[in-house]
């Protein structure tokens, strides 16, 4: 069985028995689906809603995930390589195992009430709104976090000293400080 290494998180891969699929395998994305073993590639489930779906042991590589929404999404041994989740809504999206994201863009990604704790975004444009979501142990090491909402879900998240300076104009804009000299 292979498996891609990211930043500490041992991915296991689909295995290379079955020929990549380039589009969703069920009639349409729907509730109560367990999908795993698939290596995806190109496929485009934008605007698509995921409820209550189970991805297991898959990859997505230059994917489309643009508008999807997903709820009660359960990922474990998910890779994602160079997909797009802009404008995308998570709900209760929960990370159960090794699950990384590389050069993937969350911009204008509204990510809510979700469990992503040990997640690797290596080089993404990370740029979510993120509410009432566990992150600690996600690694952010490596990912342009300029645009992102929501500093207190990532207590416990990791990130670079280089980093910190995207954060604290985030802390800047969310909190709408004013910053001003003292006069002397």
């Amino acid at each position: 069985m292979e498996t891609a290494t990211i930043r500490g998180a041992k991915v296991l891969l689909p295995s290379e028995d079955d020929a990549p699929v380039t589009s969703w395998p069920f009639a349409s994305p729907s509730a109560d689906e367990k999908v795993a073993n698939i290596d995806f590639r190109g496929v485009d489930l934008g605007s698509h809603r995921l409820v209550d779906i189970s991805l297991e042991r898959c990859r997505f590589t230059g994917s489309r995930l643009m508008g999807v929404s997903m709820t009660r999404t359960s990922l474990k041994d998910v890779l994602f390589e160079g997909c797009r989740f802009d404008y995308s809504t998570w709900d209760q999206v929960k990370v159960n195992g090794a699950v990384a994201f590389v050069n993937c863009s969350f911009r204008e990604t509204g990510i809510a009430r979700s469990d992503l704790r040990g997640a690797v975004f290596d080089e993404c444009a990370f740029g979510p709104e993120i509410t009432s979501t566990k992150m600690s142990g996600t690694d952010l090491r490596g990912s342009d976090l300029s645009g992102l909402s929501g500093l207190p879900s990532l207590v416990g998240a990791q990130v670079t000293e280089t980093q910190l300076r995207q954060l604290t104009e985030a802390m800047v804009r969310d909190l709408k400080l004013a910053v001003a000299e003292i006069s002397p």
